[in-house]
């Protein structure tokens, strides 16, 4: 039974394969993130915004949430890590 898992992955397993490159890519994106300020990663939100915002025709709309689907899990990552930071901050004084 085990070697059958062993050539057969689970279908869990096979997206957790496909996800992997998107993972990597948040990732470093992510860490060109930290560098900006509060304001700069608030910009980069409501400029999405708006440009979604101006698109009417859904499979555009779907194209273009794919394409910053990396850069904004990598907005809210960061996101949580600010928050994360000064929780701890606030919580070490």
């Amino acid at each position: 039974m085990n070697f059958l898992k062993w050539i057969i992955p689970s279908r869990n397993e096979r997206e957790v394969k496909k996800l992997r490159p998107v993972v990597a890519q948040i990732n470093e994106v992510e860490a060109g993130l930290q560098k900006l300020s509060d304001d700069e990663l608030r910009q980069k939100t409501a400029d999405w915004k708006a440009r979604l915002s101006q698109i009417q025709d859904k499979t555009e709309l779907a194209r273009a949430l794919n394409e910053i689907l990396p850069e904004a899990f990598a907005a809210v990552k960061n996101a949580c890590r600010r928050l994360t930071e000064r929780k701890t901050e606030i919580i070490v004084r």
